[in-house]
């Protein structure tokens, strides 16, 4: 009967421990922003998931390989997700470049059409799938959540079709917007997990108008803003202060601050700026 109890106590002390443990060993995720001129590019790393959301080329008629040179640099074999905003060649053109040399039978495509764009078909590895609202999409302890668009009215060949999701690790948020904020979504429908977001990612390179609604930028309240292009940091961030969102102006990350890459295990946030590509497989 003691010894019975011994082994009743033993597990519930591992039953105890195990979130803990589970804490303590969750891998660090990075979250990079290329410095890929005046285009979107996201790399997502987190144990073995690499995941790429958009890799355009800012001068389409001036093709780079910025986006492969940087996902070499990275030490990338192989992308598990894809994720294409909207179909605008600032955000997509790399697409089957990338996927012929990180693609394979188990990638995924997403984009916010219900088909691969024609100027993309067929795909040069992997499989295609329509994101669309309510969507998760999960990497073991990594949750994307497609909150956007509101409306696909040009099957994505429009800013506003661009999707809109939650990268979702431990406690920290980022919101992803592509070229539109969907203000109707991030306040209502999916306002839980749009509220007080850890980062957001500007929409539209940080262009003027900006993409964003008053409403939406109280919503999101971010503490850190991420914007893809060479916008004026003291510009965006007047735009959240006249709307009631009060941050630091070294929190807003652009160009000018090289490639960017995030670090966070779930609970603390770390940015780093200027890194270097021979940086990279040291992080």
């Amino acid at each position: 009967m003691r010894m019975m109890k011994k082994l009743l106590l033993l597990l519930l002390s591992l039953m105890l421990l195990c979130p803990a443990l589970a804490e303590e060993t969750r891998p660090v995720m990075q979250v990079h922003q290329m410095m890929i001129g005046f285009a979107d590019g996201y790399l997502i790393r987190c144990g073995d998931v690499a995941v790429l959301i958009d890799g355009g080329n800012a001068l389409p008629e001036q093709p780079t390989d910025d986006v492969l040179r940087y996902l070499r640099a990275a030490g990338v074999e192989r992308l598990d997700a894809y994720i294409i905003t909207h179909w605008h060649l600032d955000h997509c053109m790399n697409l089957n470049n990338v996927l012929a040399e990180f693609g394979d039978d188990d990638t995924v495509v997403y984009a916010p059409s219900q088909k691969v764009h024609a100027d993309y078909d067929p795909l040069a590895n992997g499989s295609y799938e329509q994101m669309v609202p309510g969507d998760v999409i999960s990497f073991g302890d990594m949750n994307i959540h497609c909150v956007g668009p509101y409306e696909l009215a040009l099957e994505g060949n429009r800013n506003q079709d661009s999707l809109n999701f939650v990268l979702e690790y431990g406690t920290r948020r980022i919101l992803f917007t592509g070229d539109f904020a969907a203000s109707a979504n991030i306040n209502k429908a999916y306002k839980d997990i749009c509220t007080n977001v850890d980062v957001l990612k500007f929409p539209h390179h940080g262009m003027e108008p900006y993409e964003i609604g008053p409403a939406a930028c109280r919503t999101t309240s971010p503490d850190y803003v991420l914007v893809p292009g060479v916008a004026n940091k003291f510009k965006i961030w007047n735009f959240f202060d006249n709307n009631g969102v009060d941050f630091p102006r070294e929190n807003v990350f652009t160009n000018a601050d090289g490639h960017v890459v995030i670090l966070t295990d779930g609970d603390y946030l770390e940015f780093r700026t200027q890194v270097q590509l021979e940086e990279l497989p040291t992080l």
